[in-house]
């Protein structure tokens, strides 16, 4: 995977305010599941030529008490909602395909923008998701995408 410099910028800035996302996350978790977790160490890369070498695994490691480690991601939106109702869209971005083929999540939160609810993805469900090319503004491409139904998760509360 090779970035440019713009894209590069664009993910040091979304990597930088994913972190309160991430911890948001790893609390309900824990809180709400009684599972314990592990927030991997968050390191940006030095600079764009070395950031291959900085690929995270997940952004949380679930402790399932059966002794299974699960990988959890969590992807911040820049939308405020808090159910199907209030949420414009018929349909929820995932991940970006090719990060989402390399990971072995086994749970999405797509996180809102005042990190007060999530949608909760299984990725069971990942065989009725399709593809979408979905423009990025920032970054000023285009990148294929999965996307789901609504009725594939769960709205929750953080």
């Amino acid at each position: 995977m090779r970035q440019s410099e713009r894209e590069w910028s664009v993910f040091q800035k979304r990597f930088k305010k994913s972190r309160a996302a991430v911890f948001k996350v790893a609390e309900y978790i824990w809180r709400e599941k009684g599972l314990g977790v592990t927030i991997p160490a968050m390191i940006l890369a030095p600079d764009v030529s070395k950031s291959v070498d900085y690929i995270d695994k997940g952004d949380i490691i679930c402790h399932a008490d059966n002794g299974k480690n699960y990988i959890v991601e969590v992807k911040q939106n820049s939308i405020n909602f808090t159910c199907s109702d209030d949420f414009p869209f018929k349909s929820m971005l995932v991940n970006e395909v090719e990060k989402a083929d390399r990971l072995d999540a086994s749970v999405y939160f797509m996180v809102n923008q005042n990190l007060t609810h999530a949608f909760m993805l299984k990725t069971n469900t990942k065989h009725m998701w399709d593809k979408k090319d979905v423009p990025d503004k920032q970054r000023g491409d285009v990148t294929p995408t999965y996307v789901c139904d609504l009725n594939l998760g769960e709205f929750i509360i953080l």
